[in-house]
């Protein structure tokens, strides 16, 4: 009997991890954030001291990114059994993903989640700015959104829209400047999502399209080459434990040109840096740093090379100085 019911439990297990319902929100994120400060911890051990760990600035954003789609995540659990949710939808070839897939009565959205703890949201036509800084947002919900509409329709064999929404948690205020309600991609802050969700209106779609497109969104083949993209391998388990050691996540580090800053790592040999983690813009004051060091460096050169030369046009210009102050 007991054999029986593992190998039900097993069963029932493998179906799952055949679809996109094993995966939690925040997933791909966490999983980044990992591999970042597996590889910085490797460079610098003393990231990590018995159960204490010290988050490495380059796995930050990863960080706080993973813990604002996990609370969009716990949000969207208030909605009814009428709707479909699934989280971090693999798309595509490499790692890009949907934060959140949400099918119900009132359509198909792909939602984007962004953590911007006490800052200032400002959207407009064609510009979003996070503390005065744009961001490339708007045309990142809207093309996840257009690539999710394609790959549903192809699928089903009928036309899937799927409405862009920008998810904002934790900000200090969102301003929306934008004239007109078919604005896209739709912008809200996390506890204005669920209740906007729940108002809008019945798409027209009937009950048995409604199951296709819940039956395509859930086959992993729909959105990726890769048929194991939608494997889990324990991530979130292991960014649990994570996240427990490390604590609420720490301010981001600022330089005193207002950027975030990603101090560099020496990677271990064969590792590239590129793939693990984002390159910084350096600040005005670094670049005007780097041309006084050129500069100077082209000086000492010039100065090398007339010492080495001073045989060759040093004679004659010792006797040209000294015809021409003879009288």
């Amino acid at each position: 009997m007991n054999s029986d019911r593992n190998r039900d439990t097993s069963e029932e297990w493998r179906l799952r991890l055949s679809t996109l319902s094993s995966r939690e929100a925040g997933y791909s994120v966490a999983k980044k954030c990992l591999e970042v400060q597996a590889a910085a911890e490797l460079a610098d051990p003393a990231l990590r001291r018995g159960k204490e760990v010290a988050l490495h600035p380059e796995a930050w954003s990863w960080y706080v990114g993973a813990i604002g789609e996990a609370e969009v995540g716990r949000l969207l659990t208030a909605l009814g059994p009428e709707w479909m949710v699934r989280h971090a939808v693999p798309i595509g070839t490499g790692t890009a993903d949907i934060d959140h897939l949400v099918i119900g009565p009132g359509g198909v959205f792909a939602l984007n989640t962004k953590r911007h703890a006490d800052s200032n949201i400002w959207v407009g036509d064609r510009v979003l700015r996070v503390n005065n800084q744009n961001m490339p947002y708007l045309d990142r919900a809207r093309t996840e959104a257009r690539d999710a509409s394609r790959r549903l329709s192809a699928r089903v064999g009928f036309l899937v829209p799927v409405t862009a929404v920008l998810v904002f948690v934790g900000a200090g205020s969102v301003r929306d400047a934008r004239e007109g309600d078919q604005a896209s991609p739709v912008v809200l802050v996390g506890d204005e999502l669920v209740p906007w969700l729940r108002q809008q209106p019945m798409s027209g779609a009937t009950e048995a399209q409604l199951d296709a497109v819940r039956a395509a969104a859930d086959e992993p083949s729909t959105w990726h080459v890769d048929p194991s993209a939608a494997d889990t391998l324990r991530v979130m388990e292991r960014f649990r434990r994570f996240a427990a050691a490390v604590g609420s996540p720490p301010p981001p580090p600022i330089t005193e040109d207002g950027q975030l800053v990603y101090p560099r790592v020496s990677w271990p040999a064969g590792q590239s840096a590129r793939s693990t983690a984002s390159r910084r813009r350096p600040s005005q004051r670094e670049m005007r740093r780097r041309a006084r060091r050129n500069e100077d460096l082209m000086k000492l050169v010039l100065l090398i090379i007339a010492g080495l030369s001073f045989p060759i046009w040093g004679p004659s210009l010792i006797a040209a100085l000294t015809a021409a102050m003879t009288p």
